[in-house]
C-alpha cells in the first residue's frame, strides 16, 4: 500500500466492463486486456475459470490448492491425515473424526 512503484501501476489500471457484462450466460467471462507503453496490446479471454464446473480441476490440482491454504493453519501431518479422510470420507463411521481433523 506504501510502494511508490506499485501505487503507479495501480493508478494506470482502469477496469471497465464490457458489453457482454450484463449476458447471464457470461456471467463468469474474464478479459484483460494489457496496452504497453509501445502502444501493444495483449489480450486473454478466460470464460470460465479454473475450478469452475465447465473447467474443473483436477484431483491433484485441488489437493495442491487445498495443501497450499491448509498448511498455514495446520501442521503438514494434519493436513496429510485431513486429506485421508476428506477423499475417503463415505467410509469414514463418525463425522466427529472429520471435525476433529479439522481442528486448529
Amino acid at each position: 500500500m506504501h510502494d511508490p512503484r506499485l501505487l503507479d501501476l495501480v493508478s494506470r489500471i482502469k477496469c471497465l466492463p464490457s458489453d457482454e457484462a450484463d449476458k447471464p450466460e457470461l456471467a463468469n467471462l474474464c478479459e484483460l486486456e494489457v496496452v504497453l507503453k509501445s502502444g501493444g496490446r495483449k489480450m486473454v479471454r478466460v470464460e470460465y475459470h479454473r475450478g469452475h464446473f465447465r473447467n474443473p480441476m483436477t484431483d491433484a490440482e485441488m489437493e495442491e490448492k487445498f495443501r497450499l491454504m491448509a498448511q498455514k493453519h495446520l501442521p503438514a501431518n494434519r493436513v496429510d491425515n485431513l486429506l485421508r479422510i476428506v477423499w475417503s470420507v463415505e467410509k469414514e463411521p463418525q463425522v466427529s473424526n472429520l471435525i476433529a481433523a479439522t481442528r486448529v
